[in-house]
Formats: C-alpha cells, sequence, structure tokens
C-alpha cells in the first residue's frame, strides 16, 4: 500500500514533456515508446488509470487531477541529472503523490543500482514512489522481483509486469465499466499494441539454469540433505517459481475474465522476503513448491503442488461434504454428479474423516463404478469432505527449464475446464413451513341469541367499559406473490 499522500501541493516544477499517445522517439527507442503510450492511456481514459493506481493504494477521487510525463531530468542530492523513464502524479486541493517510473521492455533486466539512485532521487525530488515495470512478475506491486534493500521512509516501491497491465485492461475491456466508446477504443488499441510481438512483451517461460540439476539432486535421493534455504540454486528456484505462479494467474484470469489471484497468508503479504524464506524452507523439507490461486466464485481454492521427487505435478480443490446426507456413498454420489462430464484419466477422489487424519483416494473412474471402495474401515461416521486431484507424472520434461514452465501451464486450466468450473458448494436447504400440529383445540363457537339470557339462578355478570380501539388485521399465513 502507498505510503500517505503529501500535504505539499506547491506546484513544483517537473521537466519533462506530456506522455503522448503518438510518441515521436526513435526507432530504437522501443521502451520510450511503449511507456509513453501506456503513460497517455492512464490519462486519457481515467478508469483505466483508476484500476492500476489502486493496485498500489493511490486513490483517485473525480476532483483529483492525474497527469503523467517522460523525457522527464531531476537532481538527486549531488545535484547530478538523472532521466527516469516517466512520472506519475496526482494533485488535489489538500494533497499530492508522485512517482518516477523506470520501465524495461523485452530481456532487459531490472538494475538494482539504478533502481537505488532513483529511490534516492524520489527522495531528494519530494515523489512518493518509484514504480518499475518489465517483463518481470510479482505476486502483488510491493513485492519487487529484484530489489530487496531498505527503502526510505517516505518512498515506496512498486512493481507490474507488463503482461499484468495487459491482463488489467482486457478485464476493464471485458467488463461494464467503460460506458465511452471512446474510451473503449484506447483500451482496444492499447490491447492490440501490447498483444503484438513486436512490442516487446514477454511470459515468463522458463526456470534459472540450476533447475535441471537441483530437480536431478533430489530425485537421486543424494541432494536432500545437501539443500540449505539460502542457497542460490534454492532460492532461485523459489523466486521463479513465484513468477510463473504469478504468470498462471494472469492467464487464468484472461481465461475466465474474472480477476484470479495468488492466495497469501497475511504474513507473506506484509514481508515478501519471508515468503521466499518459507518456500524455501518447504522446498527443502518436502522436496515441494506450492501455490494457491482465488478464482471468484469458486467452490474453493486451487491448490497447484509441483514434487520434485515424484517429478509430478498435482492440482487439486477440496470441498466439505452435504451434511444432509447420512451415508458416505450418498454424500459421494453428491459429488459424483457434478463430475460426470470430467472424463480425464489421471483424476483421483480423496475422502477425509472426521477425527483423524488418515483418508482413502482411488481413481475417479474406479470410484465410479464402486463408491464404497472410500471407505474407511471401522470408522461409523461418514466422510466429512473430498479432495479432487489431478495427478500428471511428468517424466524427464519435469528437469526441463522450459518444458516444466509448459506442463505448468497446461495442466492448471485441463483441471479448472474438468474440476474447478464445475464444483459447487453445498448449501443446507431453506426452513419449510410448519404445519399446523393436529391436536390443536378447536374455536369455541360464537353465542346466539338463545344464549344471552342469564339463567335466574346465575348473578347478573358485571359490566365493564372499555375504550373502543380499532381492530388491526393479525398476520396470517397466504400467498406471498
Amino acid at each position: 500500500m502507498a505510503k500517505k499522500q503529501s500535504n505539499d501541493t506547491g506546484q513544483k516544477a517537473y521537466p519533462g514533456e506530456p506522455a503522448r499517445l503518438f510518441p515521436v522517439l526513435a526507432e530504437n527507442s522501443k521502451e520510450g515508446r511503449a511507456l509513453s503510450i501506456l503513460l497517455s492511456c492512464i490519462v486519457a481514459v481515467p478508469d483505466f488509470g483508476r484500476t492500476l493506481l489502486t493496485q498500489i493504494g493511490v486513490r483517485l477521487h473525480s476532483r483529483g487531477v492525474l497527469e503523467t510525463f517522460t523525457e522527464v531530468v531531476l537532481d538527486d542530492a549531488d545535484k547530478r541529472s538523472l532521466r527516469p523513464d516517466g512520472l506519475i502524479t496526482v494533485t488535489s486541493s489538500s494533497s499530492a503523490w508522485r512517482a518516477l517510473v523506470e520501465a524495461k521492455i523485452r530481456n532487459a533486466k531490472l538494475d538494482n543500482q539504478q533502481i537505488k539512485s532513483y529511490v534516492d532521487l524520489a527522495k531528494a525530488n519530494n515523489c512518493n514512489a518509484v514504480i518499475t515495470i518489465s517483463n518481470d512478475f510479482a505476486a502483488i506491486p510491493s513485492h519487487h522481483p529484484t530489489y530487496t534493500e531498505r527503502l526510505p521512509a517516505h518512498v515506496d516501491l512498486f512493481h507490474f509486469s507488463w503482461t499484468s497491465i495487459l491482463t488489467h485492461a482486457k478485464l476493464l475491456l471485458h467488463g461494464d465499466e467503460l460506458g465511452d466508446a471512446a474510451h473503449r477504443f484506447l483500451i482496444s488499441e492499447l490491447i492490440r499494441f501490447l498483444d503484438h510481438p513486436s512490442s516487446g512483451l514477454t511470459r515468463f517461460d522458463h526456470m534459472p539454469e540450476t533447475w535441471k540439476p537441483l530437480v536431478t539432486s533430489v530425485t537421486a535421493g543424494a541432494g536432500m540433505a545437501s539443500l540449505h534455504k539460502e542457497a542460490p540454486h534454492v532460492t532461485d528456484a523459489v523466486a521463479s517459481w513465484h513468477q510463473e505462479t504469478r504468470d498462471l494467474a494472469l492467464q487464468l484470469t484472461g481465461l475466465v475474465s474474472s480477476p484470479v489471484a495468488i492466495k497469501l497468508p497475511r504474513h507473506h503479504v506484509n514481508d515478501p522476503q519471508r515468503r521466499i524464506a518459507d518456500d524455501a524452507d518447504a522446498l527443502c523439507a518436502a522436496a515441494q513448491l506450492r501455490a494457491e490461486y482465488k478464482v471468484p466464485n469458486a467452490a474453493g481454492p486451487i491448490e497447484v503442488t509441483a514434487d520434485l521427487r515424484g517429478r509430478s505435478l498435482i492440482v487439486s480443490m477440496k470441498v466439505d461434504a452435504p451434511e444432509d446426507r447420512v451415508s458416505t456413498k450418498a454424500r459421494l454420489n453428491w459429488l459424483l454428479r457434478q463430475l460426470q462430464k470430467s472424463a480425464h484419466d489421471d483424476l483421483h477422489i480423496v475422502a477425509h474423516w472426521p477425527r483423524t487424519k488418515a483418508t482413502t483416494q482411488a481413481p475417479l473412474a474406479e470410484v465410479r463404478e464402486d463408491p464404497g471402495m472410500l471407505d474407511l474401515p471401522g470408522r461409523p461416521n461418514p466422510a466429512i469432505a473430498f479432495t479432487v486431484r489431478m495427478v500428471r507424472h511428468v517424466g524427464a520434461r519435469f528437469a526441463g527449464s522450459r518444458t516444466f514452465i509448459r506442463e505448468i501451464e497446461a495442466i492448471v486450466p485441463a483441471f479448472y475446464a474438468q474440476v474447478g468450473q464445475r464444483l459447487k458448494v453445498w448449501q443446507p436447504p431453506p426452513p419449510k413451513l410448519s404445519p399446523a400440529p393436529k391436536d390443536m383445540p378447536a374455536a369455541e363457537p360464537e353465542a346466539t341469541p338463545s344464549d344471552s339470557n342469564p339463567s335466574p339462578s346465575a348473578p347478573e355478570p358485571e359490566v365493564h367499559h372499555e375504550v373502543s380501539r380499532p381492530v388491526q388485521d393479525e398476520p396470517r399465513w397466504g400467498n406471498f406473490d
């Protein structure tokens, strides 16, 4: 999240040119051209600018003024002139927010020393943040993919991948937010530009060079004892896995036309270095890399596991069993009806039982033939949850830096198509109207004129004078249409 916006609303001069939709730049200035087009669209289409700025905690109010610049020249604390690629400013009557922008395209890598100089430049010029844009991926914008040094108190560092920007543009275009025809045209042209191979946008497509030796050592049984969470080949594998999981989330977002997010615990959201350390620990302890995805309105998170020891990929989703069925077979049939059209041979069903960690598992095809095969001997109570798994043994392709990525990016969408989009959470039925009790006494009949004459021996009844009140209709069951 962005730090608090500055109260400095003075019109400090920031030398630079307004970002142009049609920049006049040298042929070899692909970075400058791409950034200028992007920054101009952020201003020309306020909903698009608001979408991106919201990701970093900056609110663009209706009275706020958003401006973007390129070819900015600023002096640092030592009076050295530096030229960041761009500048974004958001000003209102009471506050101002400013961010320097550094962009890389194609295979160009972010330079940590250059980022540090821009962080210092931002501090010297009263800017609130530095934003980097490249083909590197980050789980969330505040998790920078390369820079890990401590930041000054009032300067943030954020990162966007070009792919994430393209995905946000596609979601905006496919949604209902853009009512203006001109805005829709501009965003569609931005998408066309970024989607074209000549733009320089690339996806994450390979693990590091140390991936194959790492997998080979683990599967050979000799490498587990020597693995250490701070070893370069371990941290490189974890960092690359984080980039791939983010790229995969963006791909899923495009496939379902809804934002798919990586599910992170709060301590990992707040501390990206702890996330790397914890995942490195898990890799060293269990020889596995894991990730979870949240798909809007799905029955549960999608869990993805890369098992180095078994050279296999596992994608799964867990759902609670319906509580209105009393037997495991009935509960299992509820699940199987949802998977009637799921025909993958590598799908398995796992049954979870109360008060034990023990589970039972069998291939989906066999469970269809005999649902009772998942029963746990000695357990009278029915299963409480089911996990549907897709298990794929990749073999030699697991160790390939590029083939591993291709296998991951094939199995996860396949699982969602076969399972994820079909599973539904069990919902208890609504309560029904209770029938009237059969032993309810009948209402007493109204008095007749013959009953109004009292018996001669009966005492004369007392007369009570009451204030007459209008009779209100009492509520009663009826037609609710």
